[in-house]
């Protein structure tokens, strides 16, 4: 538990401080979780797995599988909605592919302008 905790901490190029503000503990209780020395109650256990987007399994070591049930679904309709809009934008004709796809540059231009 306490690698899981920290490994995953660094992967989102966390900080303890930034971890415990998201899950509203204080930073010594993170380090203490990290290093063993706090066991881990069920309510910050829920917080850390929605933070991490992983199972509660997965931070406790009991699976080594990370994805949630709820991310997997959420990935099936991202990857259906890119099957949908590459399926229907093979069927346009060259011209209206590269009007489609200027469209997006300028669009994502754009958005990046707005952020």
């Amino acid at each position: 538990m306490d690698n899981r905790v920290r490994e995953l901490r660094y992967e989102k190029g966390m900080r303890q401080e930034d971890l415990a503000g998201k899950i509203n503990v204080s930073q010594q209780t993170i380090s203490r979780i990290e290093n063993g020395m706090n066991s881990l109650p069920a309510d910050i256990l829920i917080h850390l797995s929605k933070v991490f987007r992983v199972s509660a399994d997965y931070i406790l070591k009991l699976s080594d599988t990370r994805v949630t049930e709820e991310c997997r679904i959420e990935v099936e309709r991202k990857i259906q909605k890119g099957q949908d809009f590459f399926g229907a934008f093979e069927k346009l004709n060259r011209t209206n592919q590269e009007l489609i796809g200027s469209l997006m540059r300028q669009l994502g231009e754009q958005q990046k302008g707005n952020k």
